[in-house]
């Protein structure tokens, strides 16, 4: 991808005062997602002498809904370039790696991750809690990263607004100059095709000399 001109960066950052930031937002909802899957493998195992019978359960979903709850409100947040919510990305990425130390890590070490398919029974929790720590850091990776791109765009924005205000930007001006620039390259794209065709014509010649 080709480096944006200064006339073309400034109509580029015009540009994001005008769409939401989707980017960020559809990747805490990915987040959101391999949170769900986490849920669903978790609660799943059925051991009715586990911990995963207990009242401690009971809370643990309680704690999952509420970080679905607040993952779907960052991303709505981020979308709309509030860079609070970037700190609350990273806190629950922090929080989905902390998960890992508690009913997979459990699990694992009492040999109760064992979830029944139609085609495999698993003897040992191994791969259960594989997943289960997959799905985790995939949601943690995802929050991260919205949170840093969420960030960033909103800095540039800020950036810009600020700019504008200020009167060091003149978007009519820039878009004036942007027009001249387009056609200036396209003045030298056609010099240029000349020249070539001159230069064949010339070879032509040569040939049929």
């Amino acid at each position: 991808m080709s480096k944006l001109t200064p006339n073309q960066q400034v109509v580029a950052d015009d540009i994001l005062r005008y769409k939401k930031n989707k980017l960020p937002a559809n990747l805490a909802l990915l987040g959101l997602v391999f949170n769900c899957l986490y849920f669903m493998l978790l609660y799943a195992i059925k051991e009715p002498n586990s911990k995963f019978a207990e009242l401690e359960i009971g809370i643990s979903v309680i704690l999952t809904l509420f970080t679905l709850l607040v993952a779907f409100l960052a991303s709505e947040g981020i979308k709309g370039y509030n860079k609070k919510y970037c700190i609350v990305l990273l806190v629950l990425a922090a929080f989905q790696i902390f998960r890992i130390f508690g009913y997979p890590l459990y699990g694992l070490n009492k040999n109760l991750l064992k979830v029944n398919y139609l085609w495999f029974n698993p003897t040992s929790s191994t791969l259960e809690f594989v997943i289960l720590v997959v799905y985790l850091c995939a949601s943690a990776v995802c929050y991260i990263l919205s949170a840093v791109f969420g960030y960033l765009r909103t800095v540039r924005l800020e950036n810009f607004e600020a700019n504008l205000a200020n009167g060091s930007i003149n978007v009519e001006a820039t878009l004036k100059a942007l027009d001249e620039e387009e056609i200036r390259q396209a003045e030298n794209v056609i010099s240029e095709a000349n020249v070539t065709e001159s230069e064949l014509n010339l070879v032509k010649e040569d040939e049929n000399a």
